[in-house]
């Protein structure tokens, strides 16, 4: 197997760099198969409406570039599926279909993204003027469901169908022209966990993504039930399967926070986390890691005013009585080491509060 040949070699025999796909630059829920060469999502059987996937160890920010990757066999009885964008493009894929996809960087800066289908142009899918990328480079990846998939990054074999005219594989390039993604934390301990404290719509998801943009070098991972949602392709669901997939997406959070837990990384845990019991046990997963918990609160009127809008937007109202007995909470401990053991049971390397206007809530 190509992955294993690879560790098994020392730096002195590279030649070239080698290019494979690993469970760093993959989805938690996206299952890398041992070479390296393939995958499929891990949840497949319990959740089938979920989108997952993995890019590969290099990118590229020139020339005309391409790559090939075939569908290797369905997981489920869906006879076809389809790929590329959301709307009218391309065509569906059965089983052994090779997807051929380019990247064209030209020397006026635009970037143009086309596929081929078994050989077949389908197209220009994107394209985009090269300053929207802000100096990153395009890294060749995949996103699938129900079903296997395997790239062709053997350096030394031939294309299953041939190239474009003027476009080279990836694998083809010179080591300089390659550009390896950030690798992630060799341990937990150079890792940490943020969990979440607060009602829905105190604004605790604001507070973490805008805590992810301000530290785009720690690479987190935001895990919640609106992040699975969108990777089930909300649209192709039907009103009445929506609370289906609510529940499903909930399921698939507590998996997703286990595996987590084994994988270092840096993972933001956006949930509710008002009980005791859901607190310490979550952060007892995360044993090795450096453990946040960040606490989210209105003031009293501005809760009542949420509640009455909550009410009228989704009609469920959360009861008073249970923000008043967290308030309480907040104000009869002080913040710090002692808080946090009474919070969740034992020290936390951090507990921040913070209170946040109506119009940045969620």
């Amino acid at each position: 197997r190509l992955y294993k040949d690879i560790q098994s070699m020392t730096s002195i025999n590279f030649f070239f760099v080698f290019v494979f796909l690993l469970k760093d630059n993959s989805d938690l829920h996206f299952e890398v198969d041992p070479d390296g060469v393939g995958g499929h999502p891990q949840f497949w059987n319990r959740f089938p409406l979920l989108w997952s996937g993995c890019r590969l160890t290099h990118g590229v920010q020139q020339n005309r570039v391409g790559f090939e990757v075939k569908l290797e066999r369905l997981l489920t009885s869906q006879p076809q599926v389809s790929y590329g964008k959301e709307d009218n493009y391309g065509e569906p894929l059965s089983v052994g279909d090779v997807v051929g996809c380019y990247a064209s960087f030209s020397l006026g800066g635009s970037v143009e993204l086309s596929f081929h289908k078994n050989g077949l142009f389908l197209g220009v899918a994107y394209s985009f003027d090269a300053s929207v990328l802000q100096g990153q480079p395009l890294f060749p990846h995949v996103l699938c469901r129900s079903c296997s998939i395997q790239f062709l990054l053997d350096p030394m074999a031939g294309a299953w169908y041939p190239y474009p005219p003027g476009f080279i594989s990836l694998m083809a390039l010179s080591n300089e022209q390659k550009i390896r993604a950030v690798s992630a934390p060799l341990s937990k301990s150079q890792c940490e966990v943020i969990v979440m404290v607060g009602f829905p719509g105190s604004g605790k998801t604001h507070w973490a993504k805008n805590h992810i943009k301000q530290h785009p070098e720690k690479h987190y991972r935001l895990l919640s039930t609106e992040e699975l949602l969108a990777c089930m392709i909300v649209s192709e669901i039907f009103s009445e399967q929506r609370d289906t997939s609510l529940q499903q997406s909930s399921q698939c959070l507590t998996e997703l926070i286990k595996l987590a837990a084994k994988r270092p990384g840096n993972y933001i845990l956006d949930q509710c986390n008002i009980l005791f019991s859901a607190r310490h046990y979550k952060l007892q997963l995360f044993v090795g890691f450096r453990r946040k918990v960040i606490v989210i609160f209105p003031s009293k009127e501005e809760w009542k005013k949420r509640l009455s809008n909550q009410q009228l937007k989704e009609g469920e109202q959360i009861p008073q009585t249970a923000f008043l007995k967290l308030q309480g909470k907040i104000i009869t401990f002080a913040s710090g080491s002692v808080f946090a053991e009474k919070l969740c049971g034992f020290k936390l390397m951090n507990c921040v509060f913070s209170q946040l206007h109506s119009s940045r809530a969620r």
